[in-house]
């Protein structure tokens, strides 16, 4: 699964080298949709319809996990380097942990508590680029903000996920998200005008990564965690995500590494992953 999900951040960088911003995230959910719609119809024979308390929350998780989420996700990775951003953008996990014990009251504990502080020291760290003087210089690129902003926004999606997960199961829920959340990129996509004539071999590749393993079996993987094991707990996998980015980043991208930088942003982000999402002892 983290192998899976480690491959985006690289994938999307590959796919923007000529396919347009819009154009890219419509064609992958909507893509991705049709894939879940006839799973579903194999599976229960049938499309399940929303009661009007299920469609709003389909409504909002898909604007929110599709629509804002990956537009702002694409676009930050547009700016910030893909290896960077994966250091950022995985901290996720540790700001739902605390959003969950805030919101829905699950428990926090001192270890857990204390890998959401690594998680955020690590993702300053690498926000900063080391250098502790652009926090009191407010050096921070367009980029770097988008993808905090990404932080907050998968947490919102990963609690109300959770409330869905009540009535609908894990694959009805992402199919009819994706739907409802690649819609409204239609528009955009259109305007963008983008031409898929010129988008290389190597862009349609990372788009069908990006179609089956980059969207379809990783999120629904993730809603059948967080059915499974709660809001705070169901990205534990991503654990394996922010080494595995940089490394692919590096050697598909050619990105360079900085030790002083990634290592250390790495292994502070790595640390936090696994004490906020360590299983508690009964």
């Amino acid at each position: 699964m983290g192998v899976f999900w480690s491959g985006v951040f690289p994938a999307i960088s590959i796919l923007l080298k000529s396919m347009g911003l819009f154009t890219s995230v419509f064609l992958r959910f909507a893509c991705a949709a049709v894939v879940l719609l006839v799973l579903l119809y194999i599976r229960d024979r049938r499309l399940p319809r929303l009661s009007p308390r299920e469609l709003v929350l389909v409504v909002g998780l898909g604007l929110l996990g599709i629509t804002l989420y990956n537009t702002m996700f694409t676009a930050g990775l547009a700016l910030v380097e893909a290896s960077r951003a994966a250091l950022i953008v995985p901290t996720n996990p540790a700001f739902t942990a605390l959003f969950a014990a805030l919101l829905l009251k699950e428990r926090l504990g001192r270890t857990r508590a204390f890998g959401i502080a690594l998680c955020v020291l690590g993702a300053l760290w690498v926000l900063a680029r080391g250098d502790p003087r652009s926090f009191t210089e407010m050096q921070f690129g367009v980029g770097e903000l988008i993808l905090v902003g990404c932080i907050f926004i998968w947490s919102a999606y990963t609690l109300l996920g959770r409330v869905a997960l009540s009535t609908l199961s894990p694959l009805a829920l992402t199919a009819y998200v994706m739907v409802a959340g690649s819609l409204p990129l239609a528009v955009p996509a259109s305007v963008e005008g983008a031409s898929l004539a010129a988008v290389t071999w190597e862009s349609w590749a990372a788009f069908a990564y990006l179609v089956l393993f980059g969207t379809v079996i990783p999120f629904l993987w993730f809603y059948e965690g967080v059915k499974a094991l709660g809001a705070a707990r169901a990205s534990q996998f991503i654990n394996l995500v922010p080494p595995l980015a940089v490394i692919e980043s590096v050697l598909l991208l050619g990105e360079p590494f900085s030790p002083g930088l990634l290592a250390v942003g790495t292994g502070l982000v790595v640390a936090g992953l696994y004490l906020t999402n360590k299983p508690r002892r009964s």
